[in-house]
């Protein structure tokens, strides 16, 4: 990114859930593709945790945007990657900022994997939570803006 570049420019909002409370059970994002993207992350703000909450956060891969041959990103050892470790209200993990970065390259290119999910997994008591997903360095700058509903360049 260069001195001259907006945000908007280069980093496109491809997933954003702001919900009020995330009860007991699992909740995934839309299917998106990052075929126009080198790079994406995950951004997850937990506002506040119910007694004994735990909150699981991940992005997951699939070959298209309907979720088709769904698996966990793993390494070349087969060990998951690309999940925070989890969130307990016990561990005081209310008002957290997470984030996890992806290079496409790290997908299953090989088999055709290019979309992603994100997974949050809530057990125990309810979370206040949002997270959002950001297609980052495009390969055909600039990126589109309509997700926004207003966007400022100050003069």
């Amino acid at each position: 990114m260069s001195y001259t570049e907006k945000f908007t420019e280069v980093h496109k909002m491809l997933v954003s859930e702001n919900s009020p409370a995330l009860v007991v059970g699992t909740y995934d994002s839309p299917w998106v593709s990052l075929q126009n993207y080198h790079r994406a992350i995950a951004i997850l703000h937990v506002l506040d945790m119910g007694a004994g909450a735990t909150l699981d956060f991940s992005i997951r891969q699939a070959t298209d945007t309907s979720g088709t041959s769904a698996k966990v990103i793993t390494n070349t050892a087969g060990v998951t990657t690309h999940a925070i470790t989890q969130l307990t209200q016990a561990g005081g993990d209310v008002d957290s900022d997470c984030i996890i970065e992806l290079r496409t390259a790290q997908l299953d290119v090989t088999n055709g994997f290019d979309c992603i999910s994100v997974r949050a997994v809530v057990a125990v008591d309810t979370c206040v939570a949002s997270y959002h997903v950001f297609g980052i360095i495009p390969r055909f700058p600039p990126v589109g803006v309509t997700e926004w509903t207003e966007v400022v360049y100050p003069a």
